[in-house]
This record gives C-alpha cells, structure tokens and sequence, in this order.
C-alpha cells in the first residue's frame, strides 16, 4: 500500500497495482479502512488531555473512576473498553502503578470483628436512632450522563435528613452529605452525638477521613452490613422507591446542575408531602412532629 501510494501519481494507479499483484477492491478496502483508522485516531487523542488532566487531580483513579469525571467533563459516554485501551496505548497506567498496599488497620479491625459489625441487628429503633447511607449512580440527559447521589434515610420515619449528588462517588460527596444531615437534625434542636450510621464496607465509608469526622468530630457510632446489599435493606428499598417515582425528571435534567435542583426538589417533596405506611400515611416529617420533634429552622429538610 505505502508502494503505491509513493509511485501511483509518476506510474498510475493500475499499473502499480499489476506490477505489485494487487486487485483494485483490495486497493480501495484497505484505503476507507485507512480512512476510518485515522478518524478513530484523531477521535482517541482528543480525550487524552481530558483524560490526564483526570489523572492529574486524581492520581489513584483507576479506569473505572475516570470514567465518570472523564465523561462530566466532555460530556459524552465513553466506552469502557476503549478507556482502558487509551490508558495502555499512552502508558499512563504504567506511570501510575504502585505496589499492592497492605490491608489498613481499619481493614484489619473490621476482618477481625467479623460476625459483630452489624450493630443494628434485632434492634427496637426509635425515631432518629439509626441512619442508613449508600450511593447510587443516577442517568441524567437522556441517559447519556451520569452521577452520584448519597442519602441519609432515619430507619423509624423513613425522613432523609441529607443527601448530595456530584459527579463520583467519594469522600467529598459523603462529606457534603453527612454536613446537611447534621444540620436536618440541628433544626430539629436534636444532636447526631450517638446517633448510629448503618452503611456496607465500600471504601469512602471505611475510609480514614470518614470515620476521624463521624467517630471523633460527631460522635457517631458505625454500624456495618456483613452482607451487601440484603444487610442494608433500607437504603435499597429507598433507592428503588426514588429513582422509579422520579426516572423521567432525573432523565430529563440536562446538567449536573439541574439535576441537583430536581434530586433537592423531590427530596423536599418525599419528606413534607409524600405519605409513608410505614408511618401511618403520613410524611416524614408530620410523624416526628407528632412524636414531639419540632422543626425550629426554616431550612429543615
């Protein structure tokens, strides 16, 4: 092919393709593939800055975290598959392999209190006693976008006191959540000192800056599912009731921004107006006043 392209122009196209054997289809094949191979290449090299500047704020990401951040800030879906295959063709996995760490000590505390981690088992909960977390990753614009949210939900009222929604699922965002949850119960004249935090072992909630801010800072206990999902079954059953009622809103928001403002939104919704069995028809917040938790700030969620 490089032949005949160099001689063609001088010689003439059949003729350097009889002297060198090659069929014309072949010829014209080989050369929309060439075609098609270069806009793929121009394609690829324009998310490597994107893609570093991923790595740059995030130098421990691996493909499956830049995913997201890459994707927020582009714009578009980015297939898995062919991240990985960038990340190996531009060597910037090499560059960024460490050696396995050894287990933290807050691993090891865990692995070794195994069986005893769920401290909510067979309770007899109470209003604002135990709050169950997790995230969930929400489709936004069309399906083509995505994020993070993470919701605190009380066991006995089912109110959410704090949530947030930002592009990955981190500590940041677990903070953001936690800081709005402490200040739902601050307007209820209640203190989070003793409260229970019920969550599975992901690595934001075992993380060294979540456990200093709940354990020292709130004086939060931690309460840890044994078993996924079906020890966290509050938060689930939560997950599925949200996205289900609120799927067109939450597809139909076009930016991160907007989407905030429909999650807060509904959040607002869920908690003053959306009667709960589970409480006697009534919404979150009508229960805990009944039980004697009086809002005094305007900005209780």
């Amino acid at each position: 092919m490089e032949l005949v392209a160099q001689h063609q122009a001088e010689r003439g196209l059949n003729r350097c393709l009889e002297a060198l054997g090659v069929s014309k289809g072949t010829w014209h094949y080989r050369m929309r593939g060439g075609s098609k191979q270069a806009e793929r290449k121009a394609r690829d090299e324009a998310l490597r800055t994107p893609v570093v500047e991923v790595i740059r704020a995030h130098p421990s990401y691996g493909y499956r975290r830049i995913r997201p951040d890459l994707e927020e800030a582009i714009g578009q879906v980015v297939n898995g598959k062919r991240l990985r295959r960038l990340l190996n063709e531009w060597e910037l996995n090499l560059h960024r392999t460490t050696a396995r760490s050894s287990p933290s000590e807050i691993r090891r505390i865990l692995k070794q209190a195994e069986g005893h981690l769920n401290r909510i088992a067979d309770w007899d909960l109470g209003p604002l006693d135990v709050l169950s977390t997790d995230f969930t990753e929400l489709r936004y614009a069309g399906g083509a976008r995505r994020a993070w949210l993470m919701a605190m939900v009380d066991l006995d009222s089912a109110w959410v006191p704090g949530w947030a929604v930002g592009p990955s699922a981190n500590r940041a965002l677990a903070l953001r959540c936690w800081r709005r949850t402490e200040a739902a119960y601050d307007g209820l004249g209640v203190s989070v000192d003793g409260i229970t935090v019920h969550s599975d072992q992901d690595p934001v909630y075992t993380s060294y800056a979540w456990l200093r801010h709940l354990l020292i800072h709130s004086g939060v206990r931690i309460s840890y599912s044994e078993t996924g999902a079906r020890g966290n079954p509050w938060i689930e059953s939560f997950w599925a009731r949200f996205k289900q009622e609120n799927a067109s809103l939450i597809s139909e928001a076009d930016s991160l921004a907007e989407l905030q403002e429909v999650v807060g939104g509904q959040m607002q919704y869920y908690n003053r107006e959306r009667r709960h069995s589970g409480v006697g028809n009534q919404p979150p917040l009508a229960y805990l006043e009944s039980e004697g938790f009086n809002p005094r700030q305007r900005c209780v969620n």
